[in-house]
């Protein structure tokens, strides 16, 4: 089986940092996947998070869309 998990080193200004768990998810199942993962804690519950790093160029038409409400 072939990973769809890419890491590689990247700049700030070229990925977006998506903290939503259905917002990730919904990601994935359109086919973009994370270059980087990891978790933090959440500054206002203090609660674990899982932080997935995406390519902002990959994520143009996926955003629009969940903005919009579109994305399912």
């Amino acid at each position: 089986m072939k990973t769809n998990l890419r890491p590689r080193d990247y700049h700030t200004n070229e990925v977006c940092r998506i903290i939503d768990p259905k917002q990730q998810r919904l990601y994935i199942k359109h086919g973009v996947f994370p270059i980087d993962i990891y978790t933090s804690i959440d500054a206002k519950t203090e609660a674990d998070i899982v932080v997935m790093i995406f390519l902002k160029e990959e994520t143009k038409d996926l955003y629009s869309a969940w903005c919009n409400y579109e994305l399912g």
